[in-house]
């Protein structure tokens, strides 16, 4: 339920906060008072497109904020959109004169597709061009399925059409690549065939290229260390180790008279260690070199056929390794992607399951369609169109986010016709009250706490009139009905009412809403059917009139 609605800076309200309450309450007012402009300030603070020219003229931004009692199907919503709940929700928005619009739920910054889902949730607005929007085909199906508490259902079909969709595009986007995919794929294979045959593994490339560079130059190696043993450790006298066996014992003998010598013939047997050191390492190495003829001759091969294959692919050897589990993988893409059979039956089970629910949604828009044509005839009968009646009709349709069906709303407007398309037989006094009932009977099955009538009851007067509050007072007694009416009749049935009054002062034009007390209401209904001119007649009339609607169970004033 809607508790307060602030405005500031909103066309010509400067400042307003409207506190609200349960049951039935009339908006009313002069023409060009701003009644519309409350239900205009809700839609923003909803989600509706922001645009500049609501802001009063001078003011830097309008701000609109409003106050609704909390449920566990709002908590619910809160939580799944990670906004904070509390037992009371809280909603605002700005617009500023550069367009810049942001909003926020419960103090936590949110998107207008959010304030608009929220909305929802919140609020029902039936407009005064809803009578425009009831001719459409599809606007017809939405109401019907609200009466019938079908909502759900119908959102359910709508998610399995679209998966059911996507499985078929992508089945048909896969059967027009087949023929690409196919020479692709012949591609591919190819060069997996070669790759295969080849079958690099990673970092071999480089270890047989080494491998290869050392057996290629064994025997350079092998007589260089030869010639480095000889220079190291050869029997003559210019070998290395004789060198430096000659220093030492030289150096030796002269220690005795020099003890600083003995460092260096210290220095000078490490070199000898050193160096035989060296000696043994190289015989060893000679010892155990080979030169692997047949070893050489399969790496020379291997190496050829990788350079081979590189220039195929034209790709480096040291790549070939990864090129081939590259094509490996978009190989087996390429296969899953041709498999159309398994495309075809994820297509065929989608489509199963759409149809199922579509089925069972139709089952029910069945029973919605007799039980909403069965009791808005009942209410056209007491809306002056006496032995009129509406028939819902139902009508086979192709597949669609919404069913199996499209629906038509067929009235007659008096007996012994029969019923026909609303463009074609509908008046538009008999439009607007058609409307009316529809608005009425389709509100009761809405879960949402706050019903809204722009004044729907435009074009109707005297008894329907009456009928209308009457609807209306019925409607109030478990939802919060706010109407903005010019007829008194509504305005009598309502628990409270309010009343909009435009003032102009130093050539400023404002709007204000003032919540009427018992006799300031008779004044406002004598005003309604009177005019300007209020007479001791219509006063009096207009305290029977409000006796007459007092609504038992809301207070009177």
């Amino acid at each position: 339920m809607l508790q307060c609605l602030s405005l500031s800076e909103f066309v010509i309200v400067p400042h307003l906060s409207l506190e609200l309450g349960p049951g039935f309450t009339a908006l009313t007012g002069e023409t060009g008072a701003g009644k519309s402009i409350l239900i205009d300030a809700l839609q923003l603070l909803l989600g509706a497109r922001a645009d500049t020219v609501v802001i009063r003229e001078g003011a830097p931004k309008t701000e609109i904020s409003a106050i609704f009692s909390s449920s566990k199907r709002l908590e619910r919503w809160l939580a799944q959109n990670g906004f904070d709940s509390d037992k009371e929700l809280l909603l605002r928005r700005t617009l500023d004169s550069s367009g810049r619009s942001r909003a926020w739920i419960n103090g936590s910054p949110a998107t207008a597709a959010q304030m608009r889902a929220l909305g929802e949730r919140l609020v029902d607005i039936h407009g005064q061009h809803s009578n425009q929007s009831l001719l459409k085909p599809q606007e017809q199906l939405r109401l019907l399925d609200a009466h019938g508490e079908i909502l759900d259902k119908r959102n359910a079909v709508r998610e399995l059409y679209e998966t059911w969709q996507e499985t078929r595009r992508s089945l048909e986007s896969a059967a027009s690549r087949l023929a690409s995919l196919q020479e692709e794929m012949n591609r591919l294979s190819w060069m997996s065939e070669d790759l295969e045959a080849l079958a690099p593994e990673p970092g071999e490339w480089e270890r047989i290229s080494e491998e290869h560079t050392r057996l290629a130059n064994a025997s350079s190696i092998v007589e260089g260390i030869g010639k480095a043993l000889e220079a190291l450790s050869d029997d003559d006298n210019a070998s290395a180790a004789s060198c430096i066996g000659q220093a030492s014992s030289r150096l030796e003998s002269l220690a005795r008279y020099d003890p600083k010598l003995e460092n260096l013939v210290q220095q000078l047997s490490d070199a000898s260690s050193i160096v035989d050191d060296a000696a043994s390492s190289l015989r060893q190495y000679l010892d155990s070199s080979d030169l692997d003829e047949e070893r050489f001759a399969e790496l020379d091969r291997r190496l050829s056929a990788f350079y081979d294959t590189a220039r195929k692919f034209h790709a480096r050897p040291e790549d070939l390794a990864q090129l081939r589990s590259q094509v490996k993988e978009k190989l087996a893409a390429l296969e899953q992607g041709i498999d159309t059979e398994g495309l075809s039956e994820a297509e065929k089970e989608a489509r199963g399951r759409y149809m199922q629910a579509a089925a069972g949604l139709s089952r029910n828009r069945k029973k919605a369609a007799a039980s909403l044509s069965r009791e808005v005839t009942k209410a056209m009968q007491v809306l002056s169109m006496e032995g009129g009646r509406l028939e819902v009709k139902l009508s086979e349709t192709e597949s669609g986010p919404f069913g199996l069906e499209r629906c038509d709303f067929l009235v007659a407007g008096h007996a012994g016709v029969a019923p026909r398309e609303l463009t074609k037989v509908a008046s538009g006094g008999e439009l607007s009250r058609i409307s009316l009932a529809i608005a009425v009977i389709t509100a009761k099955a809405t879960p949402v706490g706050t019903l809204i009538f722009d004044e729907v009851d435009a074009g109707i007067g005297g008894a329907v009139a009456e009928v209308v509050g009457r609807f209306l007072q019925t409607l109030g007694r478990d939802r919060q009905v706010i109407c903005v009416t010019h007829q008194p009749q509504v305005a009598c049935c309502a628990g409270r009412h309010l009343h909009v009054e435009k003032q102009t002062a130093g050539g400023v034009t404002t709007s204000s809403v003032k919540a009427l007390g018992k006799e300031e209401r008779v004044t406002e209904i004598a005003r309604m059917l009177g005019g300007i001119r209020m007479t001791q007649a219509t006063i009096v009339h207009a305290r029977e009139m409000l006796k007459n609607s007092a609504p038992s169970k809301e207070a009177s004033d």
